[in-house]
């Protein structure tokens, strides 16, 4: 019989765990690595940040009140504006309603003292006559009342604001710049303009012309 004791012999050595594994070096697991602290600001420091971000904003938030307190003063101010022109409109209204009358009523008025002239040249005393003047007379009175004053001219000092000058003479009567004449008589209503006198100005002679 075939002696197998060293075949059992052999299997039995074989069969130990641990004569065929191989050990190897595992590694060992490493930890997280910590991140580095920040240095914490002094408490007075972080205090002192928060005051300073709170002014700014209290300041924004002046310079905006600011800016919308002058914006509502503006819109006051022209609303005031606004009504005080319209009141001056309204009560101006009926002023220059009479003001179109009265500078219409002008050429009537001239028209009459025309008549008067012209019938005075030849020596009228009719009735007609006597009753025109009375007209505008009462017509006179009555546009003075709406406050018509007639501009004076004659005799007075040149003034391009009250006179149109038509046109000049030489003379040496009357200082220069005088008005020597009325061409058309201007008005004035409550102190305001309806028209400038025209008016004739005296101009010194050239020296060539004097003798």
């Amino acid at each position: 019989m075939p002696d197998n004791s060293k075949e059992d012999a052999s299997n039995t050595k074989s069969s130990k765990p641990h004569e065929n594994i191989k050990t190897t070096g595992a590694s060992k697991p490493s930890l997280p690595r910590e991140e580095p602290k920040k240095a914490l600001k002094p408490p007075a420091d972080v205090a002192q940040d928060e005051f300073k971000t709170l002014q700014r904003a209290l300041e924004d938030e002046k310079s905006k009140s600011k800016q919308c307190l002058d914006r509502m003063k503006y819109l006051q101010a022209d609303f005031e504006n606004s009504v005080k022109r319209l009141r001056r409109e309204a009560e101006e209204a009926p002023k220059l309603g009479n003001e179109q009358l009265v500078i219409r009523l002008l050429d009537v008025v001239e028209n009459l003292e025309r008549a008067i002239e012209a019938g005075e040249k030849i020596d009228e005393k009719s009735e007609l006559i006597t009753g025109v003047k009375m007209i505008s007379k009462q017509l006179d009175g009555i546009l003075r009342q709406e406050g018509l004053e007639r501009i004076s001219a004659e005799g007075e000092k040149f003034n391009p604001v009250l006179h149109e000058a038509l046109a000049q003479k030489e003379t040496k009567e009357k200082a220069e710049g005088t008005v020597l004449k009325e061409i058309r008589r201007g008005y004035m209503l409550r102190g305001k303009i309806l028209r400038p006198s025209k008016v004739e100005v005296a101009k010194t002679p050239s020296p060539s012309e004097q003798p």
